[in-house]
């Protein structure tokens, strides 16, 4: 199976931004973009690409949902 391309990976960070922002309508957009931003950077180096926005989406939902730090399920440090 071949990796997302820079397009696909695009597409599916404006569909995990587009999610987040429904999920949580009341977070400043500032806010959900840095949470975004952060929870990202743990799997830039991830080189199985295509969970990346599943991953990433879910760690991004329990920061912003104050159920704690994200982690271990994504094998990244604590934020």
């Amino acid at each position: 199976m071949m990796p997302p391309g820079p397009a696909a990976e695009d597409r599916a960070r404006e569909d995990v931004r587009a999610r987040l922002a429904r999920r949580f309508p009341d977070t400043p957009s500032e806010v959900l973009d840095a949470v975004l931003a952060e929870e990202s950077a743990v799997f830039a180096s991830a080189p199985l690409r295509h969970y990346v926005p599943v991953l990433v989406f879910k760690r991004v939902c329990r920061r912003l949902a104050g159920d704690g730090p994200a982690g271990a399920e994504a094998g990244g440090e604590p934020s």
